[in-house]
């Protein structure tokens, strides 16, 4: 019973396609695709000003942006702005304030607490640690002078 009417079925398939390939609905066809109406290019320069006119009515643009996201935007700009405007004033005022302070203007206490607190830098015998690195440096050239020299 099911093949029976799958060969029904097949068999109707192939009676649509067969008339509608037909050489004679073929021939029809082209004639119908290949008919100009009379009054066509007088018409065809209207119909394009009217699809151009219809899809700018439909198209205002790519997208476009609400009031309240164009406003949000221009804020954002003006706060990028503002904010580097300030923080390029405030920098300049902190380097006016280093270069306007003088040796002066600084306390002798502060000066003597700096002194005290460096004072193990100064003390340092600097002329007797250079000899005694000059010393190891010289001993590290000896070595490597002797082992280059050693062909074993």
């Amino acid at each position: 019973m099911q093949k029976n009417t799958e060969n029904i079925e097949i068999l109707e398939d192939k009676a649509r396609a067969e008339k509608l390939f037909s050489k004679q609905e073929l021939q029809s066809y082209e004639t119908k695709q290949n008919e100009i109406p009379s009054d066509y290019f007088e018409k065809f320069e209207a119909k394009i000003l009217n699809d151009i006119a219809s899809l700018n009515k439909k198209n205002k643009g790519i997208f476009t942006i609400p009031k309240w996201g164009q406003l949000a935007i221009a804020a954002s700009f003006f706060t990028i702005i503002a904010s580097t405007y300030i923080l390029i004033q405030s920098n300049n005022h902190k380097s006016d304030v280093a270069i306007n302070i003088s040796i002066q203007e600084i306390a002798t206490a502060e000066i003597d607490a700096y002194v005290s607190e460096n004072e193990a830098l100064a003390e340092i015998d600097w002329q007797a640690e250079i000899n005694k690195e000059g010393k190891n440096l010289e001993n590290l050239n000896a070595h490597l002078i002797k082992d280059s020299n050693n062909t074993q």
